[in-house]
């Protein structure tokens, strides 16, 4: 789950995928607020949430909005970098 700041507005989006410089997340942002946001996620239920600021790259109406992250820590980057590898499931032959 992710909270979306845009200006005063904020509402709670899915990441639907991530990576170190990025998400997807549906549903989309409204483009017509502005491309820079805040998003804040978390990676499981248990763990600290991820603040970073970002920027809306694209959105398509039934597909959700990709993002780039603008600001975050590198820490941050590490944690999504430890998610993503755990997480991962092979695929088969």
């Amino acid at each position: 789950p992710a909270i979306v700041y845009q200006g005063a507005k904020s509402f709670t989006a899915r990441v639907v995928q991530i990576s170190r410089g990025g998400c997807l997340i549906y549903p989309p942002v409204d483009s017509r607020q502005g491309n820079e946001i805040k998003l804040s996620l978390q990676l499981g239920a248990e763990l600290p949430s991820i603040n970073c600021r970002a920027e809306v790259v694209y959105s398509i109406n039934d597909r959700g909005s990709g993002i780039s992250f603008s600001e975050i820590s590198l820490y941050n980057q590490d944690r999504i970098s430890e998610y993503c590898e755990k997480n991962l499931v092979a695929e088969p032959a």
